[in-house]
C-alpha cells in the first residue's frame, strides 16, 4: 500500500485498455483488479485520487454532474 503504487496503477490504466475495460464491468473491485495486477493500493487512496480528480473539474463538467449528468473518471464512467 503506497502512493507509488498508486501512481503507477492509474499509469497502467491510462495505457492498458483490458484494465480500463475491467473498471469499467458493472460492481468493479478496483482494490482486486488493482492486486490482480500486481499493485497494493487501498480504497481510501482510490478515494483521495478521485476527490483530488473531481478537484480538477470545469464548471461545466461540474454543472453536468450535479444536473444528473455523467463524465468519465479517469478510467470508469460516473453518473
Amino acid at each position: 500500500m503506497s502512493q507509488e503504487d498508486l501512481t503507477k496503477f492509474l499509469e497502467a490504466v491510462q495505457q492498458d485498455p483490458s484494465l480500463q475495460e475491467k473498471l469499467k464491468a458493472e460492481g468493479a473491485d478496483s482494490v482486486a483488479i488493482a492486486k490482480e495486477a500486481g499493485y497494493s493500493i487501498t480504497k481510501a487512496e482510490l478515494i483521495r485520487a478521485h476527490a483530488a480528480y473531481v478537484q480538477t473539474l470545469s464548471d461545466e463538467q461540474l454543472n453536468n454532474m450535479a444536473g444528473g449528468g455523467a463524465y468519465t473518471c479517469g478510467w470508469h464512467k460516473i453518473s
